[in-house]
């Protein structure tokens, strides 16, 4: 019992600890396999006694001698104790016995199992992970002003925003988190977000229903113009050559009786923009019989109209670092207003002397701040981290004070900088068919408009979805120190490496402890018969029995004790005799051929 309370300790006292290097090479594994061979030999030293006292025990009634070598061979090994089975009279003791001794082999393989070493994550002290966010955009470097009312975005913004059309999943445009192992992990909320940024969104819809075609006569030449027009006067002439049109501007036609979130995503836009275009990915689509006049050619009837809009927001998100890949996703987001009425924050811009009555703020109503969560419950509560500045503002007519932490905001001179560039750079132009053919496009000097072309709605809704994760994650690697402290805006984490880890599957000593349990249940078994049956001597496997009270034995000798027959047997001395037939006989002690 001692042994197998020493297999359970052992692996479990070890369980779920970094494996360690041992004396002399020795694993834990061999500690097991060592333990257990000793026990199984002491209880089948148990179990073999059991089983020849069964045997004496059996002869309680008359039974043929061969019982007695059925008991003494099973008592010696498995085969033995198989053929008691079907030898002897079945009985309940004898069978479980006869099954311990079977089962007894898997002890060692069994006990070894439940002992596994696996790889496991383990914290590395005096490292952290960190991830860039983005709590105040711009960053000082971020924004130049021309003149008192002009503002121009960075370089490396304006960068940005073209790889957000061209190559948005490039490595430009990533999001690069520090972990020094390739394995960290960072505290998340109860909604399970790890990090919140200032962001940008955007929200499409299909708007090629608006789409009309204008046919013209050309007067003197005997042709016709076709022209595919949207309310706002954007149009494209695939015939003429114009294959693509990119507009900025209001979308009222498009939402005139429509309260929707699009509505109001549209509302909060930085800019509206309407792409019309051919989309021969579609030449195999059946439209609907009025969806144009009849007059449509069919070469050119798969025209696309999608109406977008791009506006500020506040995303959510649960990330980690694993095996050297940052994985991020998007938990929620939500649209981030002006400040209004008596929220607006005294003070100025940081490191731009201009008043801040015009930001876009959003507010993190799952804050996490040093494993704290705050929320519209407990805003209110006194903050002791002295690093925390706050900020009063008024929430749907309450006075909060809020910790920057849990604000997010991005100023209207960058909001009026990233329209120009929009308005004025990146959306506007137009694309034609070139004069050499074979199916391309010229968008002249607005060639970053050529992967808009010959797409299905599906298709540019997730390029303008690339294209603002590309100027999100400009906005969080802006070399940032934010808008409300000196160090780098970011969230840390803990950095874990993969380590070898000693498992204990309890599971797999319950064969070995249920054969001990077993045993010591024989063992008080044969304990009670003796005391019952104390005319039955306690002879175990001994053959000395035979030799004294076998048949045809004539002896004096009285003693019963197991330990006085083997004193007794000491005193006399046998060898085999051919006198009539190969028998044992005693010999005086003092014969010369004992």
């Amino acid at each position: 019992m001692a042994l197998l309370i020493t297999i359970i300790a052992v692996p479990a006292y070890y369980n779920n600890q970094i494996l360690k290097q041992w004396p002399y090479d020795i694993s834990l594994n061999t500690i097991i396999a060592l333990l257990s061979t000793f026990m199984r030999a002491s209880m089948l030293l148990v179990v073999a006694e059991l089983v020849g006292q069964m045997g004496w025990q059996a002869l309680h009634q008359p039974r043929p001698v061969s019982d007695i070598h059925h008991f003494n061979e099973a008592s010696r090994g498995i085969l033995g104790a198989i053929k008691l089975f079907w030898s002897v009279p079945p009985r309940l003791v004898s069978i479980i016995a006869a099954i311990v001794i079977v089962l007894s082999p898997a002890i060692a393989p069994f006990s070894q199992q439940s002992v596994a070493t696996v790889p496991c994550p383990r914290t590395v002290q005096d490292s952290q992970a960190s991830l860039p966010v983005s709590h105040y955009v711009p960053h000082k470097n971020s924004l130049y002003s021309r003149t008192s009312a002009s503002f121009e975005l960075s370089g490396d913004m304006k960068a940005a925003m073209l790889n957000g059309l061209v190559n948005p999943t490039g490595k430009d445009t990533a999001v690069v988190a520090t972990c020094a192992t390739g394995n960290c992990t960072f505290p998340a909320s109860s909604k399970g977000i790890t990090h919140s940024s200032i962001a940008m969104c955007s929200s499409c819809i299909d708007t090629t229903e608006f789409i009309k075609l204008d046919v013209t006569e050309v007067k003197g030449y005997g042709v016709s113009q076709f022209n595919f027009t949207l309310p706002d006067n954007q149009w494209i002439s695939p015939p003429g050559l114009k294959y693509l049109s990119s507009k900025t501007g209001p979308l009222d036609w498009a939402l005139e009786g429509v309260d929707n979130e699009f509505s109001d995503a549209a509302n909060l836009a930085i800019v509206n923009l309407t792409i019309l275009s051919t989309n021969q990915m579609g030449a195999n689509f059946t439209c609907e019989p009025d969806r144009f006049t009849s007059r449509l050619l069919t070469q050119y009837e798969n025209t696309v109209a999608i109406s977008c809009t791009f506006y500020p927001c506040m995303k959510k998100y649960h990330a980690k670092v694993q095996d050297g890949t940052l994985v991020e996703r998007v938990v929620e987001s939500e649209s981030v207003d002006y400040i209004k009425g008596d929220s607006k924050r005294p003070g100025e811009i940081p490191n731009l002397g201009i008043p801040e009555a015009g930001n876009r703020t959003g507010l993190d109503r799952n804050c996490l701040i040093q494993g704290k969560e705050y929320g519209m419950k407990n805003f209110t509560q006194d903050y002791s981290l002295p690093t925390a500045k706050l900020t009063p503002i008024v929430v749907d007519g309450t006075n909060y004070t809020i910790p920057n932490q849990c604000l997010y905001k991005l100023s209207f001179q960058y909001a009026r900088a990233i329209n120009a560039f929009m308005r004025l750079t990146l959306f506007k132009g137009e694309c034609f068919d070139t004069m050499t053919g074979g199916g391309g496009i010229d968008c002249g000097d607005a060639w970053w408009l050529l992967p808009l072309f010959n797409s299905t709605y599906a298709s540019l809704d997730k390029a303008f979805g690339q294209f603002t994760t590309a100027m999100t994650n400009n906005f969080r690697m802006q070399v940032n120190t934010g808008g409300f402290s000196d160090k780098p805006d970011r969230v840390i984490g803990t950095v874990t490496e993969m380590a070898i880890c000693t498992t204990f599957d309890w599971r797999w000593v319950l064969l070995p402890a249920g054969l001990m349990v077993v045993t010591m249940v024989l063992l008080i078994s044969a304990v009670m018969q003796s005391y019952k049956n104390s005319t039955v001597p306690v002879w175990k496997t001994s053959i000395l029995p035979l030799l004294f009270y076998g048949p045809n034995v004539m002896d004096g000798t009285q003693e019963t004790n197991l330990d006085e027959l083997q004193k007794e047997a000491g005193k006399i001395r046998v060898n085999f005799q051919d006198d009539g037939g190969v028998r044992l006989r005693q010999v005086d002690n003092g014969d010369s051929r004992g």
